[in-house]
């Protein structure tokens, strides 16, 4: 009796399922995340800040984040200040002017902070220092107002000339005005200082010898123009 050898035409087994190790799945896992991450790294603007006509950009800072629309994560703050800033031992310092480098106060505290750094460069240029005249800052946040609701960023919103609201208010001598505005941290008090002293015809304005006082406004803005996130600041001078 004979046994048929069947193995000339048995069907091909298939192989035996391979089995990933953890060391492979870890593997595949880096590489997707790393793929991931390439392309969810981006610059991100930090912002602009504009003084009227002189508009300076600030390098943006690097954000890392894998997924649209999950937090990023920071890897580089940008640039608050010029390269070897030459204003730079005219901004007071945190003991000094404590908090001149956040946007996060309320803006009383904010307008506050200005006053401070503003009279420490004046004093830095041995100039007087300035007090605060109420009729000044209410026309301060009236130009601020005005620039929002017209949508210009100018000394002459709205059409109005630009000391039209202290002349109202029943001002009639010397008078100047400084604006700025600056995105996300671009904003602080003593960041916005530093625009105007890097700015000739703003730091002219800020050291003049003649005046005597000044008003300060600051709003948050969400959105104006180009801008978002911002902080527009008004500091009017007067000789009396």
């Amino acid at each position: 009796m004979a046994v048929e050898d069947r193995d000339w035409y048995a069907q091909p087994q298939p192989p035996p399922p391979r089995r990933f190790r953890f060391g492979s799945v870890f593997l595949l896992v880096a590489l997707t995340a790393l793929l991931l991450a390439v392309v969810g790294l981006k610059w991100v603007r930090s912002g602009h800040s504009d003084f009227s006509g002189e508009e300076q950009s600030r390098v943006g800072a690097l954000k890392f984040t894998i997924l649209p629309g999950l937090p990023a994560l920071t890897l580089r703050k940008g640039d608050l200040y010029p390269e070897n800033d030459p204003w730079k031992s005219y901004l007071a310092d945190e003991q000094t002017c404590p908090g001149g480098e956040r946007t996060d106060l309320p803006l009383g505290e904010q307008a506050n902070i200005m006053v401070c750094l503003v009279n420490y460069a004046r004093h830095r240029r041995g100039l007087s220092t300035l007090v605060t005249y109420p009729l000044l800052n209410d026309t301060s946040l009236l130009k601020a107002g005005k620039i929002l609701r017209c949508g210009e960023f100018a000394h002459d919103a709205c059409g109005e000339a630009p000391d039209a609201d202290t002349r109202a208010a029943g001002y009639y001598g010397d008078w100047g005005e400084n604006l700025y505005i600056g995105e996300g941290r671009l904003g602080a008090p003593r960041v916005a200082l530093d625009g105007w002293l890097n700015s000739p015809g703003h730091r002219e304005n800020l050291f003049q010898p003649e005046w005597r006082s000044e008003g300060i406004a600051v709003m948050r803005v969400a959105h104006f123009g180009k801008y978002s996130n911002a902080t527009l600041w008004v500091n009017e001078f007067a000789a009396s």
